[in-house]
């Protein structure tokens, strides 16, 4: 919040001014600067009447009868109603809500008196974790956003928060923790040093474990988001060394975001991975996430669609938030084509999230690093392909001989079953066609086979390791995806040359 802003809304006459806060604490105390010998009542749902100043509860009354009580006081001297958590008497056609039309008569009674009458000093202010604005007074209010501090101000307060407490802390472990709490708000911030200092006497960067639970817990209340844990590193990922190589330099940069940003390096957008299901662009997604060690957050867009009005863009705009409360991390939205359809059959609310979504990566200045993935490029929004939205997009093809090759030793050696001896230079070259979720399946069906043939022949020694002709007979059960869709790999694949995309597979040059 901006003190002066406030204040200016409030000579201007506005009526109602809305704080969309759930830190009810840190808005009083914003408020005690501001109203001076102003008279205060206030209001909380469930309480009733408060008293402004000690907290008290005064009386049990409704908001209709609180503002019906009140509503004249502005006459005799300037006084202010604070309502907290009163969201659910504006809103209609939500779930366990109804709007309250007694409340909306006495809230344009103190509107209407406000502007036009020139003795009477009468301010609304509305604070509540949750946004509403019903029609009847989207003209009478003015919303303050929350300010969340800045990297500066969080930098200040740590160095207060280690001058009162008496330990030393270093200007390098000041900015990459300033970097992590960027998106908490002040009373968050001292919430995590407290934890910290509680823990070990002293605060630095090596409390960012400290720092990534408290995101933890905002994702799992926020119900919009899913925190997904991950133990892939890019080194499992068999091939795409173009990509590879050029997220090991986006993970160097996010490794110092701190420095870089202070020496003008661009801040990291994401990427768009277009290509064939199976060949590994969710593992990528997973692994950028260990790579760049930041938290991995997956969006589904399900989750955000609402059934009331305005539902699925308040969910959207809340979700977004909440990713950038918790950055750095990796976003992930899997399959985007499907999520984002704007096609002849879209709805017009899929229509304005895709468009409030671009706005926010064109526009965006958190760490949030974005990892989208499309198997349909018909079904792909072009906005998405335009430059400014993504850092690079990246055409993931099926696996080349080498990057087989590799994908086979993974899996091998991820089951315990790799012999340097054993020779798969043929089903390499069997399986043209396969991506690597087919490489996969394949391995897995001959090690399966090869353990239960082992078990019956002799059941007191372990199997052996699966061989060449094993491999072969499992190569030789599936048919790959592309063979199955042939026509739509085809196609597919004609359409992506189109957009002359960078490849995944090829080195990426610096």
């Amino acid at each position: 919040m901006i003190k002066h802003e406030i204040l200016s809304y409030i000579h201007a006459l506005r009526p109602i001014l809305y704080i969309p806060s759930h830190d009810f604490h840190a808005v009083d105390n914003e408020l005690r600067e501001i109203i001076g010998r102003a008279e205060v009542k206030e209001f909380c749902e469930g309480l009733g009447a408060v008293d402004f100043k000690t907290k008290s509860r005064q009386a049990e009354c409704t908001l209709s009868e609180f503002l019906n009580q009140y509503k004249d006081e502005g006459y005799d001297k300037e006084t202010f109603l604070l309502l907290k958590d009163v969201h659910g008497h504006l809103l209609n056609d939500a779930p366990g809500h109804q709007l309250d039309l007694k409340v909306m008569a006495l809230l344009k009674y103190i509107s209407e008196r406000t502007i036009y009458w020139p003795d009477y000093q009468q301010t609304v202010i509305i604070v509540s974790g949750e946004l509403a604005i019903p029609k009847e007074l989207e003209h009478f209010i003015t919303i303050i956003p929350q300010e969340l501090p800045d990297q500066k101000k969080i930098e200040d307060h740590i160095r207060a928060y280690a001058e009162d407490q008496g330990f030393a802390i270093g200007e390098g472990d000041i900015g990459e923790l300033a970097l992590e709490l960027k998106g908490f708000s002040i009373f968050q911030v001292k919430q995590v040093l407290n934890l910290a200092y509680a823990n070990s006497g002293e605060i630095s960067i090596s409390d960012r474990e400290l720092i990534l639970a408290e995101k933890k817990q905002l994702i799992h209340k926020s119900g919009l988001l899913e925190y997904i844990e991950v133990d892939e590193q890019l080194i499992s990922i068999g091939g795409l060394e173009g990509l590879k190589e050029w997220l090991r330099r986006k993970a160097k940069i996010f490794h110092h975001l701190d420095a870089a940003l202070k020496n003008g390096v661009d801040l990291p957008k994401g990427i768009l991975m277009l290509g064939f299901p199976g060949c590994g662009k969710s593992l990528t997604a997973k692994a950028t996430a260990s790579e760049f060690e930041v938290p991995l957050i997956r969006l589904d867009v399900g989750k955000i669609l609402g059934k009331y009005v305005g539902e699925s863009e308040r969910n959207m705009r809340a979700a977004l938030a909440q990713a950038e409360a918790i950055s750095p991390c990796v976003l992930w939205i899997d399959e985007i084509e499907k999520a984002f359809s704007t096609g002849a059959n879209a709805h017009e609310v899929t229509t304005r999230l895709v468009g409030h979504f671009l706005t926010w990566m064109q526009e965006k200045t958190s760490t949030v690093f974005v990892v989208a993935t499309a198997n349909d490029l018909e079904r792909l929004p072009t906005e998405f392909l335009r430059k400014g939205r993504f850092d690079e997009i990246f055409f993931v093809d099926l696996p080349i001989p080498q990057e087989r090759l590799q994908i086979l030793k993974i899996h091998l050696k991820k089951r315990k079953q790799y012999d340097s001896a054993l020779d798969i230079s043929s089903i390499v070259e069997n399986t043209k066609d396969f991506s690597g979720a087919d490489l996969e399946a394949g391995v897995a069906i001959a090690v399966e086979d090869n353990f239960l043939k082992q078990f019956e022949e002799n059941k007191n020694n372990s199997p052996a390791t699966v061989s060449a002709d094993d491999l072969s007979r499992a190569f030789s059960m599936i048919t790959p995806l592309s063979k199955a869709l042939e026509k739509k790999f085809k196609d597919m694949k004609e359409k992506l040359k189109e957009y002359n995309l960078r490849p995944a597979q090829a080195q990426a040059k610096p």
